[in-house]
């Protein structure tokens, strides 16, 4: 039978021509935004849909390749992925040469490539800025019904904690930190009235009100630390706005102080002699110094550190046998050295400097979610936590696409 070469390539093109017509660039965008909400219910479904996002990302961008396209990036994005680059470098030490290699190479992996890939896409990914100003208020929105749940857990079981939609306090914290920024920004700088505009400020109290239901202080440290930049960069936008802003904090904290289990949890922050989640961190922190000392450069690997403070540092005054040192710049010191380390602090202040005009309100929510992230960071080892990471990745990269002139 003689094979028919026109035959075969019209049913190719039946097969390919509507894979072809598919935007795979609108449906990665999609698959990015359910993964980013999602993780907060299970990071298992959540990294499903985080697989298809870089799925559907790695064919748009071959499509796009293939059409001749030129891909281009401001030299600020070059230079902070340079930077980025400097701090991956300056870990990987503490991953080859750890005493679990094959493990630490591993999360080095997971935490540097994989979960990097939320900032990347939101780069590169060509789509218009609309599209990136609704899957951020879409995931404002989702907080917000994470708040309301959270909110509302509490009410229902007369829990002293409640976790709303997710299954973990202290990964709450830091995503609320981050996010909360965005959702009050985004509301003073809005000029005109829009049903939109009272969305963002009834999204805003819901993620505040849901903090405080968490029991969560290092969320309420969180969100107390960015206010500062945004009262006062917002006072230049709408004075108005932020004196209600201010007046509804005040009432708020009325409502802590009246409330004796709100009002003790918030007084514990600084209690560190009968409150074992204050005391048991120090102790830690104290036997990190001289861990270090033993391994100063290239550290004990990456999260080998907690272990070996187990095994052998752990103090009879450290209650509950803290597993890790509950603070990324402890924990980073103590995995991966100073150079880690260094990486590290360089990163961070790189990442606060290309936001550092405030003037644009995308520019000032990149700058304070890094502070939320950053504050809450010294309470736990959110570094390590898959989702509050990815979220950091999400507003970075939505408010570096929106920040017009970077």
């Amino acid at each position: 039978m003689k094979f028919n070469n026109f035959a075969f390539v019209n049913l190719m093109e039946k097969i390919i021509g509507p894979i072809n017509r598919i935007k795979f660039n609108h449906l990665c965008l999609i698959m990015i935004t359910l993964a980013i909400c999602i993780q907060r219910l299970t990071i298992a479904v959540g990294n499903v849909f985080y697989a298809f996002a870089i799925i559907f990302f790695t064919i748009d961008t071959y499509h796009r390749y293939r059409s001749g396209e030129k891909l281009f990036l401001p030299i600020q994005i070059k230079r902070y992925f340079l930077i980025y680059v400097f701090f991956a470098l300056m870990v990987l030490p503490s991953a080859i040469f750890s005493l679990n290699t094959e493990y630490s190479f591993f999360k080095y992996i997971d935490y540097f490539v994989l979960r990097f890939f939320v900032l990347i896409i939101l780069i590169f990914l060509k789509v218009d800025n609309e599209a990136i100003k609704k899957v951020l208020f879409f995931f404002i929105v989702f907080m917000a019904i994470d708040g309301i749940a959270t909110l509302a857990e509490r009410f229902i079981t007369q829990a002293s904690r409640a976790q709303g939609l997710g299954d973990g306090w202290l990964r709450h914290a830091s995503i609320v930190a981050t996010v909360f920024p965005a959702s009050i920004i985004l509301w003073i700088s809005q000029k005109k009235y829009t049903l939109y505009k009272n969305w963002l400020f009834f999204c805003a109290v819901c993620i505040v009100l849901g903090a405080i239901a968490s029991g969560t202080r290092s969320s309420w440290v969180g969100i107390l630390a960015v206010m500062p930049f945004v009262l006062y960069q917002g006072a230049k936008w709408s004075p108005k706005k932020c004196f209600a802003l201010v007046a509804i904090f005040i009432c708020i904290t009325g409502t802590i102080v009246a409330t004796p289990q709100l009002q003790q949890r918030a007084a514990s922050i600084a209690n560190i002699t009968t409150d074992r989640s204050n005391g048991d961190r120090i102790e830690a922190w104290k036997s990190a110094t001289v861990m270090v000392r033993e391994k100063p450069i290239i550290g004990y690997g990456i999260l080998q550190g907690g272990k070996v403070y187990l095994q052998n540092y752990r103090t009879a005054a450290d209650t509950q046998g803290l597993g890790h040192f509950h603070n990324n710049y402890v924990q980073t010191v103590v995995d991966s050295g100073f150079m880690g380390f260094i990486g590290l602090i360089v990163f961070i202040i790189y990442s606060l400097w290309i936001f550092r005009r405030w003037n644009c309100p995308y520019s000032l929510i990149g700058f304070c979610a890094w502070i939320g992230f950053i504050v809450v960071g010294f309470f736990d080892y959110t570094l390590g936590m898959s989702a509050a990471v990815k979220t950091l990745w999400f507003i970075t990269g939505c408010s570096l696409r929106l920040y017009e002139d970077i």
